[in-house]
């Protein structure tokens, strides 16, 4: 067995100390891809933040959260079923999760702390 098998294998084992046993290879290399994750996460909040300032952006926005997070949803219509009631929600739902995550990094991007979407 592999030493990354060993340590698949043992780390349902419980806590961290699992991978204090990782070859310094992997040790490594999932520092690097942490590292490069924040950075591209950073970067990502900036990009959004600066879009956010510009007058073409602000605009994009607006419409974006005039047609997800600010439109009031009403699931019941007059001929709809149980099931296309549902599907719509749950479309709906995909919708305002995207402009959420846009809204979160802007925030991000700015240096403030945002509430968790289900507050």
């Amino acid at each position: 067995m592999t030493d990354f098998e060993n340590l698949i294998q043992n780390a349902p084992s419980g806590g961290w100390e699992w991978f204090e046993g990782a070859d310094e290879k992997i040790k490594k290399a999932l520092e690097l891809s942490e590292a490069k994750e924040t950075e591209d996460r950073a970067a990502i909040a900036s990009a959004w933040a600066q879009f956010a300032e510009t007058p073409g952006g602000r605009k994009a926005l607006d419409n974006l959260f005039a047609n997800t997070l600010y439109r009031t949803v009403f699931f019941v219509s007059l001929g709809l079923d149980m099931q296309s009631m549902a599907t719509f929600g749950a479309f709906r739902e995909g919708q305002n999760a995207v402009a959420h995550m846009i809204a979160s990094a802007i925030a991000e991007g700015r240096g403030e702390t945002t509430k968790p979407r289900d507050v």
